[in-house]
């Protein structure tokens, strides 16, 4: 019960990052300045948390959230700002929400992970609600179908990361208060990285 809670309230955060993210772009129009942005205060607090936990950690083990963080949040976080730029809030949301579905086939396909009715079910709505966007018929003035490359670009991005973990850190005892950290600090010096080569 916890964890679909938790879930619950993730997705409840995401989309009103989404929607921050669409109000903040309306006053400074540089998603890859806002994707640092957002990456350094989430590293900021995630830190600071660790911090006063102070959880035992191995740094030989954390290699594998420093390749995921790089993924995403690092690359993912700015095709996700420029879809909100171009395709807006809600419709990035919704195209970020089918992540499960690209995550689900990369490991049925590269992971050899069992097939279920529940999960068929639940690829079966996401692709309805991929259809029904796709179909909309009546758009914003301000939206540009590269925004909807941006969102699938990272969308893609989240399903390999979730599937790079699955595959190389299955049996990690790395405490969650040293896994995000470590993500995000790996994906707060790649979008740094973007910045200084372009």
């Amino acid at each position: 019960m916890a964890a679909v809670l938790l879930a619950c309230l993730s997705a409840a955060l995401f989309g009103a990052m989404a929607v921050a993210v669409r109000f903040a772009l309306r006053s400074h129009d540089d998603p890859e300045l806002g994707s640092l942005a957002m990456s350094t205060i989430a590293l900021a607090v995630t830190g600071a948390i660790a911090l006063v936990a102070r959880p035992d950690f191995d740094l030989g083990e954390v290699w594998p959230f420093v390749i995921a963080g790089a993924i995403a949040p690092g690359l993912s976080q700015i095709l996700f700002v420029k879809a909100v730029r171009e395709a807006g809030a809600a419709r990035t949301s919704v195209l970020m929400g089918t992540a499960p579905l690209v995550a689900v086939a990369i490991a049925l396909t590269f992971l050899d992970e069992p097939v279920s009715a529940a999960l068929l079910a639940g690829a079966g709505l996401i692709v309805a609600g991929g259809f029904a966007l796709a179909n909309e018929r009546v758009r914003p003035q301000d939206f540009r179908r590269l925004g909807v490359l941006f969102a699938v670009g990272a969308t893609v991005l989240f399903a390999v990361r979730d599937n790079v973990l699955r595959a190389i850190a299955r049996d990690t005892t790395v405490d969650a208060l040293v896994a995000a950290p470590v993500s995000l600090l790996a994906g707060t010096a790649t979008v740094a990285l973007y910045l200084l080569v372009t």
